[in-house]
């Protein structure tokens, strides 16, 4: 523990030089945060067209609490004038409202019919106890303005007849998009995805100066030395979170506890970026890269919260709810919680085997480095204990991968899309598993064809242990989707999916390793084997 301290104080150290001449990484985290703080003030106060109608009133009006209208209170006498004159846009003179025929004024009665309906709604929503209220039906009722209500008719004049345009039951109208309770979970993201670049330019630093080579020949360990520099940058995340929260006024503990896996995951996958590649250049670009994904992975599920459980695949959702009052179980937490805590787990192993100086400081193309970095990761000693635990480590990143798939083919119509989810879920489950065979086939480590289908037995029984275990706190939420059968092989015998999955994968590999294909043309043959399967399950098959 003490090398990892003085490692931590260390990479403190370095940062403070680092930023001692310029701006400084708190100054530039305070102002982002000060900034978000100000739209999180201001969500219910400042609008788009914030004064762009006037509206003259007089008489008994009701109170108009929209920052779109500016109220005037003006005279009876004075009103038509001023409404002729374009002082005013609409006059309410009591129950009746007076507007002029041009656009403006229009648009203007158009958007108080709006508010007025949108605030008779609350009213009535707040007059009746809950248990009472549903399932309440609300009639909207459309009158012309300019028409007299029947007590002020005269003479053979009928009254105008309402005839209900618009009926709404609140108990089955979908909530409203959680826009501004997703910006405010968007504000704790922003620091931690912030520092966490800054942990990837401090470790290419060090590794483009080769200062990582004289850390390595120290008498410690590449797991103390990639928690040690990772800890200051993981506290300060973690500090961020609950002065977010602190400051806009919610549950510190249970933030810090929605954000902490998130926190891990994002810097799991920001330890890799310096691990692969050796300039800045690159090491730039992926971040970025990684940075639009990771945020659009986050941001675009939790703004259907309430809407589709599959919502809960991004922890925002989580915070959503927080935010909302509304509670939440264990179900709800662990679904996007334990896979990013598995991924972290995951980077965190995968690092203290790649942390060594010939992988560091290798130029090779992408491929060749993934295909290094599976061997060094995989016991090659005891190929089978390596492979069902390479199949068995990997399962969270296909999960949520999957997930992802999954919540598409769940909101666009059956079809095209879904035969292109099961291809690519398809394609996904079959690299993760063959991808470890193929590698240590490549290196001479195993090369009989018993081998080879004992492995891909292994692995298949590796891959669907892990899928198993991950499902059984996801059931209720993939279930409603009809594409979930057949990318999770739900259903009793699991000797079937067990078969499938190594048929698919004994299929790849043989054709690789025995037939000399291309990995890619033998990837597609196993794609392709694999998608007739699920087509199969979907529809019913077992």
């Amino acid at each position: 523990m003490n090398q990892i301290l003085v490692i931590a104080w260390r990479e403190i150290t370095r940062l403070r030089k680092r930023f001692g001449g310029g701006a400084s990484p708190v100054a530039v985290l305070l102002l982002m945060g000060a900034v978000g703080l100000s739209a999180f003030a201001l969500r219910d106060t400042v609008s788009l067209g914030s004064g762009l109608y006037r509206v003259g009133v007089s008489g008994d009006v009701p109170v108009i609490q929209d920052s779109r209208f500016a109220v005037v209170e003006i005279t009876e006498q004075d009103g038509q004038a001023l409404l002729d004159a374009k002082s005013i846009d609409v006059w309410i003179d009591g129950a009746q409202v007076v507007s002029r025929s041009d656009d403006k004024s229009q648009f203007a009665v158009r958007a108080l019919k709006q508010y007025m309906e949108k605030a008779e709604l609350i009213r009535v929503g707040n007059s009746f106890a809950e248990e009472d209220a549903f399932p309440l039906r609300v009639g909207i009722n459309y009158l012309n303005p300019n028409q007299l209500p029947a007590g002020n008719l005269q003479g053979g004049e009928t009254a105008p007849v309402a005839k209900p345009e618009e009926v709404i039951i609140p108990s089955l109208t979908p909530p409203p998009a959680p826009f501004t309770q997703v910006l405010v979970a968007l504000i704790y993201i922003l620091p931690i995805t912030f520092i966490s670049i800054f942990f990837t330019s401090s470790f290419m630093d060090e590794k483009v100066n080769r200062r990582l080579t004289i850390l390595l020949s120290a008498p410690i360990t590449p797991f103390q030395i990639i928690l040690g520099k990772m800890l200051p940058y993981a506290i300060f995340s973690l500090g961020t979170t609950a002065l977010i929260a602190a400051l806009t006024k919610t549950n510190i503990p249970l933030a810090l506890a929605i954000f902490a896996p998130t926190t891990l995951f994002i810097f799991a996958i920001y330890l890799m970026v310096p691990l692969f590649y050796r300039t800045f250049k690159d090491t730039t670009f992926i971040a970025m890269l990684v940075t639009t994904l990771t945020t659009a992975y986050l941001v675009f599920p939790a703004m259907f919260t309430n809407v589709n459980d599959l919502a809960y695949i991004s922890p925002l959702a989580l915070a959503v709810k927080m935010y909302r009052g509304e509670p939440f179980g264990w179900r709800e937490y662990l679904f996007p919680s334990l896979p990013m805590s598995a991924i972290f787990g995951f980077a965190m192993f995968a690092g203290t085997r790649l942390l060594n100086e010939e992988f560091l400081m290798g130029y090779k193309p992408i491929t060749r480095k993934v295909a290094d970095a599976i061997y060094l990761m995989m016991a090659h000693a005891h190929p089978y204990l390596s492979v069902p635990l390479w199949s068995l480590l990997v399962i969270p990143m296909v999960y949520m991968t999957q997930m992802v798939f999954l919540a598409f083919a769940t909101n666009l119509p059956v079809g095209l899309i879904v035969g292109a989810v099961l291809i690519a879920s398809a394609f996904v489950e079959e690299v993760v598993k063959s991808v470890g065979i193929v590698v240590l086939a490549e290196r001479r480590v195993v090369t009989k064809f018993r081998d080879i289908l004992v492995l891909s037995a292994l692995s298949a029984l590796g891959f669907l242990v892990g899928e198993k275990l991950l499902l059984l706190i996801s059931i209720s939420m993939v279930s409603q989707a009809r594409v979930s059968g057949a990318l999770f092989g739900s259903g009793l015998l699991l000797l079937i999916p067990l078969g499938a999955h190594f048929i698919f994968t004994a299929i790849i590999t043989l054709l690789r390793t025995k037939l000399r294909f291309p990995y890619a043309l033998a990837l597609a043959v196993g794609t392709i084997v694999h998608f007739i399967y699920n087509v199969y399950v979907m529809r019913g098959g077992f």
